[in-house]
């Protein structure tokens, strides 16, 4: 099996300079149209002439990297005017610092892209046939927008022609969404599949996963394969188990195995759910549209709040909920790009949705063997330990999570580096006490085994 290409391929950056040489030269026009200003004297030889370089340019296949993104069948249609339509779009990506000047040209736009009317004034379209002729080649049916390079959205004359992150890795090969989408938050990837203590149908299941995510361009593309969205995977557990970890790992394995760094995003559920009617959907639509084509893999913690059951209708509020369930359902089904799905309890997720994910992972609570691991794992490597501090005792003491032990390891550091002394076995059992009571319940003292031994100021 061939090796699968990083997603955003090198090429050579300057390789369409000429193509946006030849739009500054017409944005400098327009300009200077409108001022009443007379262009400089050698505006036509240098226009004439960088025009020159840019027929060459395509005749000599300077758009060929269209090629990995759109099918032949489509490429085929394109004619000069679809890759006037094309470049223009992508000018304000290519080139930031023309953007100001296109917005310029269309104060009622409020955008850099270019609208309808800056369109036929930039291209110096004249009389009916050659407006009906570039509206022709932005009908929803026409190669650029049925091969998923250019959006158009707006109204009337100020109808905005938009790259789609398709076409945008295909010409510039790069991203140009640099901020964090809106609704979410970067996330540190790291660790690898070693540092994750699960059972090894788990661990065969995310490294799947992985290589789903890795190979499923060459599939489509290369094999033939009817396309899928996502990848989307459930990852269902008792909290504590690791999955937030997992997510992270997964995409810290994704750069090492495709030797490009991927982000990994969280969705803060605060900024998307909202109480207004179409809102949410509203947030989830912008969300999933900001990702679109980057290296970048969604979290989406405790997801059954976003996705619970659709019910019985009995009133108007019910039937906005199952409509709003609904839409997310086949929103998310849609996006191409990986998402991560965390939830507690996996009867909650309605079970349309279950039926989407490509990979469902289940995470298990640590077992005495687990616990041990976690354990010798957690506990600082460069602290101090006195005796009695044996990873496979303090598994048997207590049956914590995964989390938990984390958090009771860390307290126990904590403790001892404030007395200045090492970890003792009665700091790990004061921090496993503060632990066992955060369920606010009565806790035993036999619920620590040896450890209640080693605790202090707690009644029998």
């Amino acid at each position: 099996m061939t090796k699968p290409q990083p997603p955003l391929p090198a090429r050579g950056q300057g390789m369409l300079d000429a193509e946006w040489a030849r739009l500054a030269l017409l944005v400098t026009l327009a300009e200077a149209l409108r001022t009443g200003d007379a262009p400089a004297e050698d505006f036509t030889t240098r226009f004439e002439a960088i025009a020159a370089e840019v027929a060459a340019l395509r005749e000599a296949g300077g758009w060929a990297p269209l090629a990995a993104e759109v099918p032949p069948e489509v490429l085929g249609g394109f004619v000069q005017l679809d890759l006037d339509l094309l470049a223009l779009a992508l000018l304000p990506e290519a080139q930031p610092a023309l953007a100001p000047r296109l917005q310029s040209l269309q104060p009622q736009v409020g955008g850099p892209y270019p609208c309808l009317a800056t369109l036929q004034e930039l291209l110096s379209l004249e009389g009916g046939e050659e407006v009906s002729r570039l509206f022709a080649r932005l009908d929803p049916t026409a190669p650029l927008v049925a091969g998923g390079l250019l959006r158009v959205e707006g109204e009337g004359a100020y109808q905005c022609i938009r790259p789609t992150l398709r076409a945008t890795r295909a010409v510039l090969g790069r991203a140009t969404g640099l901020a964090p989408p809106p609704g979410a938050h970067l996330a540190p990837p790291g660790g690898r599949f070693g540092d994750l203590v699960l059972p090894e149908a788990a661990l065969r299941s995310l490294r799947d996963y992985v290589a789903w995510i890795r190979f499923g361009e060459q599939i489509a593309a290369g094999w033939g394969g009817r396309r899928l969205g996502g990848p989307l995977a459930l990852f269902a557990g008792p909290s504590g188990t690791g999955k937030s970890f997992a997510a992270a790992v997964v995409a810290a394995e994704l750069g090492r195995a495709c030797g490009v760094p991927w982000a990994l995003y969280t969705l803060d559920l605060g900024r998307i759910m909202s109480k207004y009617i179409g809102e949410t959907e509203q947030n989830v639509n912008a969300l999933l549209d900001a990702l679109e084509g980057r290296r970048a893999v969604l979290q989406i913690d405790e997801a059954d709040g976003l996705l619970g059951k659709r019910g019985e209708i009995s009133d108007a509020r019910d039937r906005y909920a199952n409509l709003e369930v609904s839409h997310l359902l086949s929103r998310f089904e849609r996006h191409a790009g990986p998402v991560i799905l965390t939830t507690n309890l996996r009867t909650n997720i309605d079970s349309a949705f279950l039926r989407r994910f490509q990979i469902v992972v289940d995470f298990p609570p640590p077992d005495a063997a687990a616990r041990a691991q976690l354990w010798a794992a957690l506990l600082p490597p460069n602290a101090p330990r006195a005796a009695g501090l044996d990873a496979a005792a303090l598994a048997q003491a207590a049956r914590l999570s995964g989390g938990a032990i984390h958090n009771a390891a860390w307290y126990a550091a904590v403790i001892a580096a404030e007395e200045e002394a090492a970890i003792a076995p009665r700091h790990v059992a004061r921090a496993v006490w503060a632990e066992l009571r955060k369920d606010n319940r009565q806790v035993r003292r036999s619920e620590l085994g040896f450890l209640a031994d080693h605790l202090e100021g707690v009644p029998s």
